[in-house]
């Protein structure tokens, strides 16, 4: 096996679990490494560290497994991990049927997504690594799950940056375009192959739930980047007066407007636009809502763009406290790492600030707890949200 000298200062982070090995901190190999290959990685003296998969032609070159020197990778351990994980899923109580069962480093399975939807179940591969263990992962689920059939999305960013070589499509029974599956008293229509991620934003089901403790009956709320409607229809159920859900995907809202009609509620106004020209044109008529909720797509995929990401967040923010009347709320979330809890505080108070208004905050909110974060792994923690009362 290909043996991953580090260099010297990087062993201490290792053994304090952190699994990535960047490239620029590699002292050494044994030999020419081969995209997805096992390796040993090994302190500078040659002392052993962890058993990973490497891809010397990205950034983030090996992800280690296993830290335990008598668990090596194999597939009897990829199997392992994927009950482990199925087994802490049933101590959850998620009030679903529909969860994340494998979370990618947050299960020890790095480079690997796997959601499942009542009956059936998603997959994507997001490291060439963990492809490699393709039919060991399909396998094991088969077993595992039974379910009606499984199918693999095409993940854009590890095809470009990892070399993921996956063909979108059904990879086990049959999938139809379209399945239902519940939370708590809602039901939901999922498109798996034209939906955003695997399909619908399980991590954000905490906040679902949250949201329904803010409305009063007859509140009038905004759901800015609404997707299919999830905090939209969480309002309405709570007896929301006016509801309006803008997004600038048709598919999303679309779908959002076939989970009203299933669940029987009427009165949202579905609008298709930019979410910033639409807040600037309900700012500009001086409208005012009960309850403002701002869900935006990850803004900062790397460091470099967090700048730019953070004034896009602070305009949102300004926007969303002129909109919300006084003794209303406000949520702002990033689904980003990069964008952190301490940024979303700053951007709020620096908003704040600009358009003269007092906030409180009243909760924060985080992926749920079927996307586990590792302590040692700050990366794992991508999801988090604010609550203000606008005072």
């Amino acid at each position: 096996m290909l043996q991953v000298r580090v260099k010297p200062g990087i062993e201490d982070r290792v053994r304090g679990f952190f699994p990535w090995i960047y490239r620029p901190e590699i002292a050494s190999y044994s030999r020419k490494p081969k995209k997805g290959e096992l390796v040993v990685v090994r302190d500078f003296g040659g002392k052993f560290l962890g058993y990973g998969y490497i891809n010397p032609e990205v950034n983030i070159a090996v992800r280690i497994l296993s830290f335990d020197k008598e668990e090596p990778i194999n597939k009897e351990l990829i199997k392992k991990r994927i009950k482990e994980a199925y087994n802490y899923r049933k101590r959850l109580y998620t009030n679903s049927n529909a969860f994340r069962l494998i979370h990618s480093e947050g299960d020890l399975l790095p480079g690997l997504i796997v959601d499942v939807y009542g009956e059936y179940t998603v997959i994507e591969f997001t490291t060439y690594g963990m492809n490699k263990f393709r039919d060991t992962v399909i396998e094991s689920l088969v077993e595992l799950l039974r379910p009606k059939g499984i199918y693999e999305k095409e993940n854009l960013t590890a095809k470009k940056v990892e070399g993921v070589n996956a063909k979108e499509g059904t990879v086990y029974g049959n999938v139809p375009e379209e399945i239902t599956i519940w939370e708590h008293d809602l039901k939901y229509v999922i498109n798996i192959p034209q939906g955003q991620k695997t399909g619908f934003f399980l991590d954000q089901r905490n906040s679902r739930r949250f949201v329904r403790s803010l409305v009063e009956p007859g509140d009038r709320c905004l759901d800015v980047f609404c997707h299919t409607g999830g905090f939209a229809l969480n309002m309405k159920k709570m007896g929301a007066g006016e509801v309006i859900a803008v997004d600038i995907s048709g598919l999303a809202l679309e779908v959002g407007r076939k989970n009203e009609e299933l669940n029987g509620l009427s009165g949202i106004e579905w609008v298709e636009a930019n979410a910033f020209d639409f807040m600037r044109e309900l700012v500009s008529k001086g409208e005012k809502f009960d309850l403002v909720v701002i869900d935006p797509p990850s803004f900062a995929k790397n460091r470099h763009a967090v700048p730019n990401a953070l004034r896009g967040y602070k305009e949102l923010c300004v926007r969303g406290l002129k909109l919300v009347k006084p003794g209303g709320y406000l949520a702002i979330f990033s689904c980003s790492f990069h964008i952190t809890e301490q940024h979303l505080l700053e951007v709020l108070t620096q908003a704040s600030y600009d358009v003269r208004r007092q906030v409180r905050v009243i909760a924060k909110t985080f992926q749920d707890k079927d996307h586990p974060w590792i302590l040692q792994m700050p990366n794992t923690l991508y999801l988090k949200g604010v609550w203000v009362e606008v005072v």
